[in-house]
Order: structure tokens, then sequence, then C-alpha cells
């Protein structure tokens, strides 16, 4: 076997096998039309010769795929992954992928256009409510690539989501219940989830003081409540996510009230939240699922299916963090 250089290439494997080259090439597919003891033999000679597979490069180059799938992510890695609607849609991307040869590529939020257009991927998973969705969206589709959002607001081009509006209508119903009339909001940083989330709380408490987080943070939460009690008193506050709901509630019993009797808090997602131990009133969406079904969409758009919309259901979880409206004085 004559050899140009010391890397050991197909082409020696082939030689070593007594093949050709597309056989020996076959015998490192899946479902490639060769004859078992064929293919044994292949990967004997492989072996022998320390021969690892194909360069992943030149098949993509040949296929025109690259067996990569971005998710978007928050700008700082650090605080994507404290996100625990993040870690949630990660783990269900993962769970879809884990039987296929594609892998995961995390894509900041802040990239520039110009580093879009060069992006190594074959679709992307738009996790949670980036606010630069459109913008991704816009640059992925003159290169004909697929997203598909997870976490976001439900629409026609691309979603695995829920109806964000009419589950929180689920929780301002339940604050009627109780009686509560007076509902302050700590909402998300601008976006379509926002948008419909706020548009369904305002629907059923018209003139509700808003306070604005930057983030969905724990202590975005506290500040934001903060702020709102400074210039309001409401009996219950509809916070945007869970963990700005236990921000608002730290930040109520720093002010001496007690939850819920001085004041109920609702949130929104249903997640986990380390050192918070009491059970908090809030949405639950299945976002592990979410996350899954948004990267089996991708794996089937590269066969031409078109993108999802998909709605996904809700559930109404009653905690210790909400009860009657207390009695004014």
């Amino acid at each position: 076997m004559t050899r140009g250089s010391n890397r050991i290439t197909l082409v020696h494997v082939a030689e070593a096998a007594g093949v050709s080259l597309s056989t020996a090439s076959h015998a490192f597919g899946v479902d490639k039309p060769i004859s078992d003891a064929t293919r044994a033999r292949v990967l004997a000679a492989a072996a022998e010769l320390g021969y690892e597979g194909p360069d992943p490069r030149a098949r993509s180059l040949r296929s025109g795929r690259t067996d990569i799938i971005g998710v978007q992510v928050d700008d700082e890695a650090g605080r994507a992954f404290r996100d625990p609607v993040i870690i949630g849609i990660l783990d269900g991307v993962s769970a879809a992928l884990a039987a296929s040869p594609t892998s995961v590529l995390l894509i900041p939020d802040s990239v520039p256009e110009e580093r879009l257009r060069t992006l190594p991927v074959d679709g992307i998973v738009a996790a949670g409510c980036s606010p630069t969705l459109p913008q991704l969206r816009a640059a992925m589709a003159k290169r004909s690539i697929p997203v598909v959002t997870a976490g976001n607001q439900v629409d026609d081009i691309g979603s695995v989501g829920v109806e964000n509006r009419s589950a929180t209508a689920l929780l301002t119903e339940h604050l009627r219940s109780l009686g509560h009339r007076t509902v302050g909001i700590v909402r998300l940083r601008h976006g379509d989830v926002e948008k419909a989330r706020t548009g369904a709380a305002l629907a059923a408490f018209a003139g509700s003081p808003i306070a604005v987080s930057t983030d969905s943070t724990i202590d975005e939460g506290f500040r934001a409540t903060t702020e709102l009690l400074d210039r309001s008193r409401p009996t219950a506050v509809i916070a945007q996510s869970d963990l700005l709901a236990v921000g608002a509630i730290r930040a109520a019993q720093s002010r001496g009230l007690r939850v819920p009797e001085d004041l109920s808090v609702v949130g929104f997602d249903g997640v986990r939240i380390d050192g918070f131990d009491r059970i908090l009133t809030t949405i639950r969406q299945p976002i592990v699922d979410m996350g899954r079904r948004a990267a089996q969409a991708l794996l089937a758009a590269q066969d031409g299916a078109p993108l999802p919309t998909v709605a996904m259901d809700v559930e109404l979880i009653v905690g210790d963090t909400t009860g009657p409206a207390p009695q004014a004085d």
C-alpha cells in the first residue's frame, strides 16, 4: 500500500479491504446498499489502520448539510443557563437529537447580522422570547434556513409554544374569583410574549400599574415590584415569569407584607426554582416538550416538511401564593 503521507484515508481502507472506494464509503453510512459481511471487512480494515471514519467536513460539502442545529439563547450564556425555561428547552432539543448525528450550536441573541449570514447550521431553534427574533428570521430567510421558535408566542411561520393571552386569562379569572380588582403587572422585556400577556392582564384589570423588568430574573422581579409598590397598592401582582414572581414575593416580604394575606402573587412557566419552597400559583407550560418538538420539526424540514404552528396545552397551578383579596380598611 502506497501512502503519500502519514494520514490514513478511506482510499487506504478500501485497498486493505479489497473493495472499491464507493463500497468502503457505504460501510460508514447508515442504511447503505452493502452486505453485512462486506461492511464488517471494511470496518475491520479501518480499525487495523486506525481510521476513524470519513471527514465530516467532506460529507458536509457533498450533502450541503452541516448536521448542526443552532439554538438562540440569551446574550450571556451564564444567565441563559440560570433560566429554567431555557434549560428546559435545551433539554428537549438534546433529547430530540440524541439518536441523530446532529449537534447543537448555542447562538447568543446579540450575534450581528453579518455573522448570522455565515453560521454553519441547518436550522435554528429560537428559545424563549428574544427581542432579536425578527432579525434572526430575516437573516435566515435569505439563506433558506428554517427557524422554529420554542417558548415564544405562537405564529404561522414556524413555532411551538402556547397561546399566552388565553393562558394569562386563566390567571386573571382566578384572581377575579378571589375578589381582586386592583392588580399590578410586572412584565417581561418587550416582545410578542410580553404583549400577549400584558394585553390579557389589562383586558381583565384595565388601568393596572405596570413595572418593566429588563430580564426574567429574581433580582429584576424584586426591583420592579419594589418600584410598583412605591407608587401603588395593589392586592395582587401578575408577574410574567416564575422568576419574576419569586422576586415579587421577596419584595413584598421586605415591606412586611404577607403573601397571600396582604398581597397575592402569580407567575408564569411552572418551573422548579432552587431555594424557593412554596407552591407558586402559575401557568405550567410543557417547556421540555416544546424544545423537543421544535428540534424534531427542524429535522423534518430538511426533508421538505412544512414548518409547524403548534399551540400546546397549559395548566393552571393554584398554589399558596394567592388568596382572597384583603378587605379595605
